[in-house]
């Protein structure tokens, strides 16, 4: 519990604490009064260059971050994803929450939010520590951070690094894609992971409307759009987008052993 004792008095400071009409006389100038912290304000931090959002948007949201300090209490919580960009197109709400040593069940949480809420939840229960460390080696949490709405005062660290073997873990969905035959949005997804690998090893920037950009060109707009909502796509189609992957993973493989010339 947070609390301090102090001497009342009548001064203009900006700091006071002003004492209800009702009890005048009951407290005067010279008593010593207590004040504690019963309940702490939600307040949202907004990541450099995101828009406001509007007012049910930040509403739901201080719910949502209200909700989860009283019943897990993360040491932060952070607002990622299409809620923030689209007005209406998002399918879910994608929460990151960091935790210290203990972290409570995943399943548990998201099935507590989804009731409370009525609403789709993505959640990803991270480390505070290892959350810092893929902040500067993980060029996909690099992306997700572009925007982000916290519980806290967040920034992304302008200083990465390449861990090579951490980026070749990344590429084994991709690799497999060459061989194995899935639906059109794991192809989608692949290639989205395989331009924003690249742009992270370029030193790019890894806002996500950037990326959207660099696919549409790379893929055409009709493309973009059967593969990105999973719709049954050709087999030309999917030669295509197999040709992309091998001609990406060959740059970044390049990129990898050379550095970029």
């Amino acid at each position: 519990m947070v609390a301090f004792r102090k001497a009342v008095s009548r001064g203009t400071r900006f700091s006071q604490i002003y004492v209800p009409k009702s009890m005048h006389g009951l407290i005067e100038p010279g008593d010593e009064v207590e004040v504690r912290l019963v309940r702490k304000g939600v307040r949202l931090h907004y990541s450099k260059g995101l828009q406001k959002l509007s007012e049910f948007k930040e509403g739901l949201i201080r719910d949502v971050f209200s909700f989860l300090e009283k019943t897990v209490n993360p040491v932060s919580i952070f607002v990622v994803g299409s809620f923030l960009r689209e007005k209406t197109g998002y399918n879910d709400i994608d929460l990151v929450l960091l935790f210290g040593e203990k972290k409570p069940s995943e399943k548990l949480v998201n099935y507590c939010l989804s009731e409370k809420f009525n609403l789709k939840f993505h959640l990803l229960f991270l480390d505070k520590g290892h959350f810092d460390r893929l902040l500067k080696m993980c060029p996909l949490t690099r992306t997700m951070f572009t925007s982000f709405v916290s519980s806290h005062k967040a920034e992304v660290p302008r200083e990465t690094y390449v861990d090579r073997k951490h980026i070749r873990f990344l590429l084994m969905m991709p690799h497999d894609l060459l061989e194995i035959r899935l639906g059109s949005r794991p192809y989608f997804d692949s290639l989205r992971r395989l331009i924003t690998i690249e742009r992270f090893l370029k030193n790019k920037s890894l806002d996500a409307s950037e990326i959207n950009r660099e696919m549409k060109a790379l893929m055409n707009l009709h493309l973009y759009k059967k593969a990105g909502n999973n719709e049954e796509i050709e087999q030309g189609s999917v030669n295509l987008l197999r040709k992309l992957i091998r001609e990406k993973l060959a740059l970044i493989e390049e990129l990898l052993n050379h550095g970029e010339k």
